[in-house]
């Protein structure tokens, strides 16, 4: 980053993104039984529609970074709020499921070009307080996330509520235009957080087919137990604890609260201790959460369980993992993000279908939901401890 100046509007361009992704996530949701009329759409159908998100990520991730490195953040960063406002338009004024579909896509190519972008223009702009200032993404899109269904509360039609939605997108355009985006990072020595750095010029260095296969996976499995988690914890309220709907939802409100708590805590602890103990420590008290809910299943278990998991690994660490990433493979930020934003991907493609198809409702069945959720947090411990041991042997602190 050139000294002196100042990257303040790639920060408020990027969190702006973000802060409408964070509303756009919700859309289908929070609007949902008017949009299924309006598509004439089942509930199954529904579903179909919020996995085509994630089919569009799968589709463009994986040539997005490229694009990014090789045309730049800021154009790119311009496809991804113009296919923002192709969603929103689409799904709110669509009167049929495919034209529903085909703009959830658009939406799935907002997430890919809008990762590739925004994080790695966040990289060049700051490369001393990278995990610092992708932490504020999430806060970004937590903070519009606890909002927005107070505003769909106030607003009962889809089309002004996307409208409005929209103009913010076009504002964003603007300043996105008019804003100077530091130059792409191609130096060999580049600061991985505020206190420590990876040094290329000399000794052993992390290999992209080993250490950044690994960290990759470890984004997977961070992203699948969140993901997943908010996707099933109503039902393992309603199921498991035989609770009444309305109540099993509460266990959403714990979790998102705990999530936007940890975003501003987490950006803070970031700089103060090392990113991959962070996400070693965040993990193993996730895994604590979900084992205590599934062999003591009771109220008290949910909730605390619900906030172990909002707090640890919904609440900023995926993006922690990520700039762990950029800072061990300088060179081309935008094609290691697509990397790294590529399992998750599937993660969203796959979760919905899981949930309008397999589960079923019962208690059982819920269950074995978080079983796998809590053996797939274990792996995120797994690999965490396995990169810390190999971070040691390149000098590097992660």
């Amino acid at each position: 980053m050139e000294k002196n100046k100042s990257y303040a509007g790639v920060a408020a361009a990027v969190y702006s993104h973000f802060a409408v992704v964070g509303a756009a996530t919700l859309f289908i949701s929070q609007y949902r039984q008017i949009l299924a009329q309006s598509w004439n759409a089942t509930e199954t159908q529904i579903s179909l529609v919020m996995a085509m998100v994630g089919l569009g990520r799968i589709i463009t991730i994986l040539f997005a970074g490229a694009i990014s490195d090789k045309i730049g953040r800021k154009r790119t960063l311009i496809i991804a709020l113009i296919s923002d406002a192709i969603f929103l338009l689409g799904a709110a004024f669509a009167n049929n499921i495919w034209i529903a579909g085909i703009a959830a896509v658009f939406f799935g190519v907002t997430n890919s070009f809008g990762d590739t972008a925004g994080y790695p223009a966040l990289a060049d702009a700051f490369p001393n307080k990278t995990a610092t200032m992708n932490s504020f993404v999430k806060a970004a899109m937590q903070v519009m996330q606890m909002l927005f269904p107070f505003c769909v509360k106030l607003i009962k039609n889809p089309q002004i509520t996307a409208s409005i939605l929209v103009v913010i997108i076009l504002v964003d355009v603007m300043l996105t235009f008019k804003t100077t985006f530091a130059s792409q990072i191609k130096q060999e020595k580049v600061a991985i957080n505020d206190n420590d750095e990876v040094n290329t010029d000399k000794g052993n260095q992390p290999k992209l087919a080993v250490d950044g296969l690994m960290i990759i996976a470890l984004g997977f499995t961070i992203c699948f137990t969140f993901y997943i988690f908010s996707l099933y914890v109503p039902y393992y309220g309603q199921y498991v604890l035989n609770e009444s709907a309305a109540n099993a939802n509460q266990l959403v409100s714990w979790y998102s609260i705990a999530s936007l708590i940890s975003v501003f805590l987490t950006s803070a602890m970031v700089t103060k201790v090392k990113r991959l103990n962070l996400i070693l420590v965040y993990s193993a008290i996730t895994a604590v959460g979900l084992f205590f809910m599934i062999l003591n299943p009771s109220q008290i278990a949910g909730e605390l369980g619900a906030l172990a998991v909002g707090f640890f690994t919904a609440g900023g660490v995926w993006q922690v993992g990520l700039s762990v990433l950029t800072s061990y493979f300088p060179q081309g930020h935008g094609k290691i993000t697509s990397y790294y934003s590529f399992a998750p991907a599937v993660v969203y493609f796959v979760a919905p279908l899981v949930a309008a198809f397999v589960l079923k409702a019962n208690a059982t069945s819920t269950l074995l939901v978080f079983w796998i959720t809590a053996i797939i947090t274990i792996i995120s411990v797994i690999l965490s401890a396995i990169l810390i041991v190999r971070s040691k042997q390149f000098d590097i602190a992660g």
